[in-house]
């Protein structure tokens, strides 16, 4: 069952980091909101990707809660999103870098 729930939470990782990509590519000069707010060009399939990515995170979350204790479903969760929250953290530096400088 370990197995599922490992494979659940790397596949939500890598679609939670794709979604940002994503908004970073229709938005290469301005700045991402990293969980509330709209960013100034928003496709829609981003909010598809994140909604897949959150429910297999609460799944493989449920998983690993049942078999090491409850703690750990809200820390997987926390680890799985920080790749996708750092590279939104580095593009919004960049940006705001870029207008610092011009």
């Amino acid at each position: 069952m370990e197995l599922i729930a490992i494979v659940l939470w790397v596949v939500a990782a890598v679609l939670f980091t794709a979604s940002f990509d994503m908004l970073r590519s229709v938005n290469p000069d301005s700045r991402l909101p990293f969980f509330f707010g709209k960013p100034p060009n928003n496709p829609p399939q981003v909010a598809m990707v994140r909604l897949l990515a959150f429910i297999l995170f609460l799944v493989s979350a449920w998983i690993f809660s049942d078999a090491y204790g409850r703690a750990m479903g809200p820390l997987v969760i926390v680890i799985g999103a920080l790749p996708g929250c750092l590279r939104n953290y580095l593009h919004n530096r960049r940006v705001a870098a870029a207008e610092g400088t011009s």
